[in-house]
């Protein structure tokens, strides 16, 4: 059964904080910038952005940074990786 927007959300953010595990704890004010369907392959694939500030070594030391996930219909990421900004 496809999965909803908020659903194809969750699951990029579960992956996010899955792989990114050991930096969990300089991660915080995670925000969705960009959910979009798209046809690939001839199936519906969601091209997902979540932001983030990352604290570096020093707590005023913030970056917000992004990262753009393409998730298939059933909630299944495909893939990570940084996006341009």
């Amino acid at each position: 059964m496809p999965k909803t927007a908020k659903e194809i959300v969750e699951a990029a953010y579960k992956y996010m904080v899955d792989v990114m595990q050991i930096q969990a704890g300089k991660i915080s004010n995670v925000r969705v910038e960009e959910l979009e369907p798209v046809e690939a392959e001839g199936r519906k694939i969601w091209s997902v952005v979540l932001s983030y500030d990352a604290v570096g070594d020093f707590v005023f030391d913030k970056t917000r940074q992004y990262k753009q996930f393409k998730v298939d219909g059933e909630g299944v990421v495909l893939e990570m990786k940084i996006k341009k900004v």
